[in-house]
This record gives structure tokens, sequence and C-alpha cells, in this order.
């Protein structure tokens, strides 16, 4: 596997150029690669401080971290050993593995033959588009392994705790996934007949005895990290597959403990699902760890059989509603068998190999094998995301062609390869000036008619111009009282309307005034309706209305004094701005 891995990873210095290749893409390998390399890291510095004895005080977990850390030691010291540089070698290489996009070039058409490979247990396989999403259900059995237990408990006999579970999962790629489950079990069990005798805490027994017994319910949800052990070494599965969940988990639950009587009754001694001081008085709850194993057998293209069992540690001592100074954490088991229905309308699941059972490989043991690379690029087909560029074409790593300035155009086909310029052009900058106002066309709103590039090539309005509108306004009428425009004041807006259409970009504020007389709020709605009468008007004259916009403000603005009829007069007008 060691010397097949750089065949993958290839690498090439940057094109030529001012301007540098694209930076690597990060897609679901990379981000579940760095989160493998944060969770590593905080294993790390959780185990030293746990040896060196520094206890921190980062927050409520680091706390209890602390005061269990002499139970946890031996342990995490046991993972540890498991952990060896040649496992985490191995993690690592599948997780590059399952990056797409790795940015590579080289010169690579090579044959291998498939019997080398062989003895690194990989075969290279054609990638076939698949499902990648799935929905579970079944059956549980939950064994209970704390202060009781489930099985082995004497005279009591074994308890047979069923339950149901429903999950969901999404696979990245044919190794990792993830995976949201809920779970629903019925918790019983009792003391183990070969138990030594311990003291018990709040209940009047004292010590444990065989006569105890607990009964409860739970329910809860968790979220896991899936690992395919079967397609580390193999692409794809065929019928059957191994699989590890790891993940963390919260439940709710009511454990009661009971003692049972010689005559045959119970009594109750303690109930941990409730508790007033608590704000949900009926629920015990925590969280929990957990290890999954489960292995799936494929019955047709959307059902699969599964079978899975994981232990689970508790982080509370009341699961099975016994509190002992034996021990401060729980464990427990749970098995489960189910279906699995995979969705999509792919012609594969992507952990399995094709419908009819066969290695959806392109090579058999013994054969020569060819990576293809269907547009010699020198990137193989498999991470090329441009498979089919032209021949003897400058490619980036990930096979997509080269472009230099950025224009998206690429460098074969860009006439300027080193300034930014426009598709429509070959990629060459705009020098064509249609109006000679010093700006290019592609940029000029007004392409015939020379503008300033403050105004994007359009003329600006002169003064001139302006103080004509408002001249012409003056003498815009009203009937009394009301938004209608008088008929004399009709040729006045027809000037209004062909100046105005000289000027197709520049925008236009059409402001409506009243005199004082009246109230408030009457005088701001006629001064807006008699401006968007005058608005209306000139677009039915053929003004763009996007060009208008019509605003009231009333008595708000007077330009002379309301105490005299001439004053009054003048107050009431219509007046035209230029936006901004």
């Amino acid at each position: 596997m060691l010397q097949f891995i750089p065949l993958l990873i290839q690498v090439t210095p940057p094109p030529p150029g001012p301007p540098g290749p694209p930076g690597l893409p990060i897609d679901n390998g990379i981000l579940i690669l760095l989160t493998a390399a944060i969770m590593y890291g905080c294993y790390v510095a959780m185990t030293r401080n746990l040896e060196d004895g520094q206890h921190t005080n980062w927050n409520v977990f680091s706390i209890h971290i602390s005061k269990y850390w002499s139970k946890l030691k031996n342990f995490i010291q046991k993972m540890r050993q498991i952990m060896t540089s040649r496992t985490l070698f191995l993690i690592i290489s599948i997780l590059l593995l399952s990056t797409h996009t790795i940015q590579a070039q080289s010169d690579i058409n090579t044959k291998f033959d498939i019997d080398t490979l062989a003895t690194d247990n990989i075969f290279i396989k054609e990638q076939i588009p698949s499902n990648t999403w799935a929905i579970g259900g079944g059956l549980s059995n939950f064994i209970m392994h704390g202060d009781l237990r489930s099985i082995g408990t004497g005279n009591q006999g074994n308890f047979w705790n069923f339950g149901g579970y429903l999950y969901i999962d999404k696979m990245f790629n044919p190794v990792l996934g993830l995976e949201l489950k809920i779970n629903y079990n019925k918790l019983s069990g009792g003391a183990q007949y070969f138990s030594e005798v311990y003291e018990v805490l709040y209940t009047n027994t004292g010590t444990i005895n065989n006569n105890l017994f607990f009964e409860g319910r739970s329910y809860g949800a968790e979220l896991n990290l899936i690992l395919s052990l079967s397609n580390i070494y193999r692409r794809q599965s065929e019928k059957w597959h191994l699989a590890s969940y790891l993940g963390v988990g919260y439940h709710q639950y009511n454990s009661v403990l009971y003692e049972k009587n010689p005559d045959g009754s119970r009594t109750e001694l303690v109930d941990f699902g409730f508790n007033p001081a608590r704000n949900n008085e009926n629920e015990a709850s925590s969280i929990y760890l957990s290890a999954q194993l489960g292995l799936k057998y494929r019955i047709s293209k959307k059902i699969d059989i599964e079978f899975r069992s994981g232990f689970y540690l508790n982080y509370e001592d009341h699961l099975d509603a016994t509190i002992s100074d034996k021990q401060d954490l729980e464990t427990f088991f749970v098995n489960h068998i189910g279906l699995v229905y995979k969705f999509g309308k792919k012609q594969k699941y992507t952990i399995w190999g094709k419908d009819n059972g066969e290695n959806d490989t392109n090579t058999k043991k013994g054969n020569p094998f060819e990576i293809k690379d269907s547009d010699g690029d020198g990137v193989m087909d498999e991470l090329d995301v441009q498979p089919m560029t032209p021949k003897g074409v400058k490619v980036y790593g990930d096979g997509s062609w080269v472009d230099s300035d950025k224009d998206k155009v690429p460098d074969y086909k860009d006439k300027c390869p080193f300034k930014k310029g426009s598709p429509a052009l070959q990629g060459c900058p705009p020098s064509k000036d249609t109006d000679g106002d010093g700006v290019y066309d592609d940029q000029d709103d007004c392409i015939t008619i020379p503008g300033p590039k403050s105004n994007k090539g359009c003329p600006e309005i002169p003064n001139s111009v302006l103080k004509e509108l408002n001249y012409i306004a003056k003498l815009i009428f009203f009937e009394t009282d009301r938004a209608v425009i008088k008929a004399r004041s009709y040729n006045d807006l027809g000037r209004i309307a062909d100046i105005m259409k000289q000027f197709p970009k520049v925008k236009f504020y059409i402001d409506g005034h009243t005199d004082s007389k009246g109230n408030d709020s009457y005088n701001m709605s006629l001064s807006r309706r008699r401006a968007m009468a005058v608005k209306e008007f000139l677009e039915n004259l053929g003004v763009n209305g996007k060009q208008l916009e019509a605003r009231g403000f009333g008595e708000t603005r007077p330009i002379a004094s309301n105490n005299s009829e001439g004053g009054r007069q003048l107050n009431r007008r219509v007046r035209i701005e230029l936006v901004n």
C-alpha cells in the first residue's frame, strides 16, 4: 500500500504567469481529515494532562474528567497501545484517498501489474455514480452491566430487554460516513449471583443482595462516525460488509430499584427517574459514548439486513437505579437486528459493488491494468475535474485548464492570456470606444452619446436644462383640491417629456408641494398624488418610468410666505430635481 500512495498524490510546480493556480479545494474528505486531526490533538492533550496529573478548569466536563482520571487512565493507555503509528498512517492514507479534488499533475500514463498491487491488498476500480443515503431500523436488545446486571443474576434469571431503533446514514465515500440514530429500550436487571457484598447508597437495605432488581425504560439519540472495515482494503464489498461506529449520545430514562419479598411481592426502594429538584422531575438523563460493530448482508439493490452489537459507556451511575462507591460510570451493551433501505436511483449504494454481485472493477487479478487518462494531460480521470480537455492544453493539478488572468477564458483560447478581458472578446480587454468619450463600449451605457466615465459614459444633464425643466413645471396646473392636471398644461408636459427623453440614463424626482391651507396630513397626501399624476402623464408620453420617482412634501418646504394669496400661489408647485 505504501508504494502505491505516491501514484495517487501527484505534485507539480504551478504554471507560468503572474497569477498562480487556484488553491486546493476543500471537500468532504479534507474536512473529515481536519476533524480527525483536531480530535486526535485533543486526545493527546487530554492524555498528557491525565498522566501528568494536571487538572485544568476549562469547563464542567474537564472537572468531571479530572475527578475520574485515575479510572480512565488505564483505559486510555490501552487505547494508545492500539493506536500505533502504522494504524494512524493507514487511517490518514484512507482519508487522503477519499478526497476527489487533490491538486496534482504528473506525466503518468503507466501500466501496473495487478499482482504487485494485490500484495498490498489494493485494487484500482472504476468510479461509478452511487447512492449515499440510507435509512434503517429494527429491534434491539439492552444488556445492563453495572451494579445490577441483565444476564447472570442468579435466582431471578435473565432479564431480556427489547426495544427498537431508527437511523439515517450519509456515506461521504465507500469508507467514511455519518449516522444519526434514535433508540428506545426497556431497562431491567438484578444482582448477579456471584456478586461481592458492598454498600448501596440512598436505600434502607444497606448492602447489595440477591433480592434487588430494577425496571425502567430509556429513549435518546446518538451521532456516530462510520468507518467501513471491509472497504479499507477493497473499494466496495459484494455481499457482506463490516463497519465500525464510534459516537456520542444522549438519553433520558426512568429507573426504579425494587426489593423482591419472600411472598413474591415487591417493595420500591428508590426511583431515580423521579426528582422534584430537577426541571424535568420525571426523567433522569445522561450522555454516553459508544463503540459498535455492524455486519450487513445485501439482499437486493434497495434492501440490506444488518446485525450490530455495541458497547456503551454511560456518564452517570443511576441507569440501573443503584448507586454505590464501587464505580462511578456504568457500561451496557445493545444488540440490534433490522433492515436497511437505500435511497436513490443510481446503479448501486456507495459501500456495495454492482447489483449483480460482480466486482465493479475493470481488472482481474494477474492482468495488466492501465490508469485511464482520456485527455492525456497527466491527470488520471478519477482525479480529473475536466477529463476531456484538448490534447496538449496546459492544466492545473486537478485537470482543469489554466486561466492565468482569471477572466474565465482558458489560456489556450485566450488571445490575451495575461490581461483580464471579456469572454466575448476572446479574453482580451475591450479596445473599441464608439463615441470617443474614453469609456470602452462594454462599460458604456450610452455607446453613441459621449459622457464622462463617472456617469458610465452617459452625458450628465446641464444645469441650464434643469432650469428649463423647472421653468416649464411652473406652468403645470391642477383642479382645485384634486390631483387632476388641467388641459392647458398638456403641451408644457409634452415639452418636459421631450427633454427627458434626450437623457435616458438620468433619473428625476417629481416633487409636489402645497400651501398651508388645510391640515398637514391632507396636504401631504394631495402633494404626493399630484406628483404621481405628473409621473404617470410623462410615462404615457414615452418617458421611461424607471427615470422618475414621485414624492410629496405637502406644506413642509415653502418658498414664499403663506400669509398672502400671492405667496400661497407660489408654494403650490411642482418641481423637478435630479436623483443624487
